[in-house]
């Protein structure tokens, strides 16, 4: 039975199981004791059932043929929640996809490759094992092969090789280490690169003259889907087989030397497949395993157990391994590379791609080596072990050692000196530049925070738990003159409404500033500040004494540490001049909805806003707060939109000249769409024939479009679109101050964003590619206006409207349209002065002051 056809032979076998237990319990057991019996047998597809019905389902089945070792299985996920009270539930609904093995006498991926679709996730595997595969004699484990003779290349014969690297960079950057490793790689193989990643052709070139081939595709299937890639569709197996060895590396690590006594060693051992390390969970100090196991005894221990958490199989780590002819030609190897699926979990890829090759290989009798002699315990890169490995010729750094610390190594804090001392000629500036640029600010922050104590114990340097944290708030002192800065929770930047304000008060000794970051760095001087991670010990005791606290969405949100509104001022600066209906000015409004607006909106002492419209529209949408709440002082980040030069604090000074060095001599067009929280079909799909026309329409006008999406929105689908225009990422993490863009842009195109009300300061054409216009307006969302009536720019419904709309866009406006322009922006903006941050200040101040201080 093929999958196609167990499907619909399960879906018609759930219905008729689900139709009989409504009625008949004894019934629908008779059902599952005769599928389980006889097996399930090929039926016409019945109505699709709810997954729910389906999981049921499932655990009848499952529960009825005792298929699921209960104890083993809550054993190795202890503590996930739901697996002690609902073990089979959770197995059917989570722990399948996890690759979790419902038993000893069970490897679940390897059945799923084998016997079903490993690209799909809609056929529990042990399921169709009861009801199908054992019937047709499908085995649950690899059968048992002896280790075959393991390849061997005669002395002095030189080995060609191949390597495929994979890379992944969120500013599309090819970094310098990146080029220094591939130069080295190059020495010893032909190199093929594929970026998952948006890149530029100018970063590509500066790897031309050491890969055959570069690439950068945006796939989002992790290292594993750019190697599926680079030898299924770009250099193609039949090339690869004909090197002698084909090796799969990743910019996860620094090279620190030469590969020469990396591949020496390795050419004259005999193997079939080989990597640096070998990897297994369960031999851990922990466990009591504390000295390296000779691999041989390793390999007799463990090459054929089956374990039922996957991670605990013996394998090797996949961020350099190398295979021979006999495992580049095998069918079942070639299968399971060019099969790689996209996840959204990482630990699934490395339990499917990294566990599951290496499990695969070994049933299959492929002998390997490592250049590292012996089994250490669990991840020695990540270990004290790791200076060991070192001193033994190791030729890599991981990067997240440093970023991530993820076995919480101690003294990580002094890694350059180590590293120094050990390879004096390994460029750890050239590192530490790319550590910066990519790790997260506080991750980074806390993993150098771990410290070995006198007495040798370890200092982690953990921030207080919940419960603690909110006891500590009720007795610590708190501070008036204390103002603390978290940054946005969505993109970590210290921009817009928060940075003028705190650019207002930077020098003001009077006043302790307190930036609270999260994977942003933040380097703000000034009198009195102090910058530390929001989710640090040190950021609590910060936030515990800071009385007052400006946040951009909400006090949660942007505090995170739960907080008495009682014994803070929350000031919500917000993000913007709202078009959208959002919070209590939505339609309805559910419990739900009604208990999270009153821990969000209640904490707050105040709201912003920008003119006396804004602060209706405000009022409705931040209930419990009242019209006297909201604060008419105009957005602080807007004075930053018309101010002269001499105002703009010297970094952003600095980023538009930067931006308008990028632009040139052309016309700036940003296209800024809202956030579709998710909703891929939310998206507008450009046509072949639109992008033809946007690129026509800007070469006309000597223009280029410049993309930034919402801060929360990750998926970068636009972008994604209309890179091939030659457009300019505009994206936070190059630019994280809007105002910038608003002062070098020559026209603006968005959909419903409040960036529209914020460009109206500088009279310049704007455009609103409203495309699901009477879809949102309906929706319970919609809007708090009539776009039509209060945008001074074309609302436009198709893109056919918009192209007629940017035909015209840079047009000199004749005087009628240039007041009705003027007019529509006295509706959203009372403050012109480039004073709103001086307002709010003083308005804080009169929280705490008196009125003749």
């Amino acid at each position: 039975m093929s999958p196609e056809q167990f499907r619909a032979a399960w879906s018609s076998f759930v219905a008729q199981w689900d139709a009989t237990r409504a009625t008949d319990a004894a019934g629908a057991r008779t059902l599952v004791d005769r599928v389980l019996e006889e097996g399930l047998t090929y039926q016409d597809p019945a109505t699709p059932v709810s997954p729910d019905v389906a999981t049921a389902c499932e655990i009848a089945v499952i529960k009825r043929a005792d298929a699921l070792d209960v104890d083993s299985y809550r054993r190795v996920l202890a503590g996930q929640k739901g697996v002690d009270r609902s073990p089979y539930k959770h197995f059917c609904t989570t722990g399948w996809r996890r690759l979790v093995n419902p038993r000893s006498d069970f490897d679940l991926w390897w059945y799923w490759n084998e016997h079903l679709d490993p690209r799909r996730d809609d056929i529990n595997p042990l399921v169709h094992h009861l009801v199908r595969g054992r019937h047709d004699g499908l085995p649950t484990l690899p059968p048992e092969v002896q280790p075959r003779p393991a390849t061997t290349f005669a002395a002095g014969t030189p080995v060609r090789r191949v390597c495929l690297f994979a890379a992944y960079d969120a500013d599309g950057i090819v970094d310098d280490y990146v080029v220094d490793y591939l130069t080295e790689l190059s020495r010893h193989a032909d190199v093929y690169y594929l970026a998952d990643s948006t890149m530029a052709a100018t970063e590509l070139a500066k790897l031309s003259e050491v890969t055959l081939g570069a690439w950068a595709i945006r796939h989002g299937a992790y290292d594993f889907g750019s190697w599926s890639i680079l030898a299924r569709d770009l250099v193609g197996w039949d090339t690869l087989e004909t090197y002698d060895e084909l090796l799969l590396a990743n910019d996860s690590a620094y090279l620190l030397r030469p590969l020469d006594e990396v591949f020496a060693t390795m050419s004259a051992t005999r193997a079939d497949w080989w990597g640096l390390h070998a990897t297994r969970r369960a031999y851990a100090r922990d466990l009591g395993d504390d000295r390296p196991l000779p691999l041989a005894e390793a390999k007799q221990r463990w090459r054929t157990v089956n374990e039922i958490d996957p991670i605990d199989h013996l394998h090797l780590s996949s961020y350099f391994l190398a295979f021979r002819q006999p495992v580049i030609r095998d069918a079942g190897f070639r299968r399971r590379l060019d099969s790689v699926a996209r996840e959204t979990v990482k630990s699934v890829v490395i339990v499917k791609y990294e566990v599951g090759l290496s499990r695969y290989l070994m049933a299959q009798g492929f002998d390997f080596e490592t250049f590292v002699d012996g089994l250490y315990p669990y991840l020695p890169v990540y270990t004290t072990d790791y200076w060991t490995l070192l001193d033994h010729g190791f030729p890599l750094l991981k990067r997240n050692l440093i970023s991530e610390n993820p076995r919480r190594m101690p003294d990580l804090a002094a890694w350059k000196e180590q590293v120094a001392q050990r390879v004096p000629n390994a460029r750890t500036d050239t590192f530490e530049r790319n550590l910066l640029r990519v790790s997260a600010d506080d991750r980074l922050a806390r993993s150098l925070a771990v410290k070995s104590r006198p007495d040798g114990t370890v200092d982690y340097d953990d921030p207080l738990s919940w419960p603690r944290f909110r006891r500590e708030d009720e007795w610590t002192p708190k501070f008036d003159h204390w103002w603390a800065f978290p940054v946005c929770a969505y993109d970590h930047t210290l921009a817009g409404n928060e940075r003028a304000v705190f650019e207002e008060v930077r020098d003001d000794p009077s006043i302790k500033k307190i930036i609270l970051t999260r994977s942003r760095r933040v380097e703000l001087s000034g009198e009195n500040v102090v910058t530390v991670p929001l989710m640090s010990r040190a950021g609590q005791e910060y936030l515990l004494r800071a009385g007052q606290i400006f946040v951009k969405h909400g006090p949660r949100v942007n505090a995170h540490w739960p907080l008495s509104p009682l014994r803070h001022n929350f000031v919500n600066l917000w993000h913007g001049i709202p078009l959208k209906r959002f919070g209590s000015a939505t339609a309805t409004i559910s419990p739900e909805l009604e208990r999270a607006l009153l821990r969000n909106n209640g904490g707050s002492r105040a709201v912003i806003a920008s003119s006396r419209m804004d602060m209706l529209a405000m009022t409705t949408a931040f209930w419990p707060l009242s019209y006297t709440e909201v604060w008419n002082t105009g957005l602080p980040r807007n004075d930053y939109i018309t101010c002269d030069e001499s105002r703009l604090p010297a970094d952003l000074l600095e980023t538009e000249q930067r931006l308008r060095a990028e632009v040139g001599d052309r016309r700036l067009v940003m296209f800024l769409p809202t956030f579709k929280d998710g909703q891929a079909d939310a998206y507008y799909r450009f046509t072949p024939e639109d992008l033809e026309t946007l690129g026509a329409w800007l070469e006309r006008h000597h223009a280029v479009l410049g993309v930034r999406e919402h801060m929360a929105d990750t998926a970068r689908t636009y972008w994604h679109q209309l890179a091939p225009l030659g457009a300019i990422d505009l994206s936070s993490r190059r630019y994280p101050d809007l105002e910038v863009l608003y002062r070098v842009a020559s026209g603006l195109v968005s959909d419903y964003s409040s960036c529209l009300v914020d460009f109206m300061l500088t009279g310049r054409p704007m455009a609103s590619f409203a495309y699901d216009l009477e879809h949102y307006a309906n929706e319970e969302r919609g809007l708090f206006y009539d776009l039509d009536r209060v945008l001074p720019g074309a609302v436009c419904r198709t893109f056919d409207e918009l192209a007629t709309a940017l035909d015209g866009f840079f047009e000199e406006p004749d005087p009628a349209t240039a007041d009705e322009y003027a007019w529509r922006r006295r509706i959203f903006h009372d403050h012109l002065d480039a004073g709103s941050a001086a307002r709010v200040v003083e308005k804080v101040r009169s929280l705490y002051l008196p009125d003749d201080a």
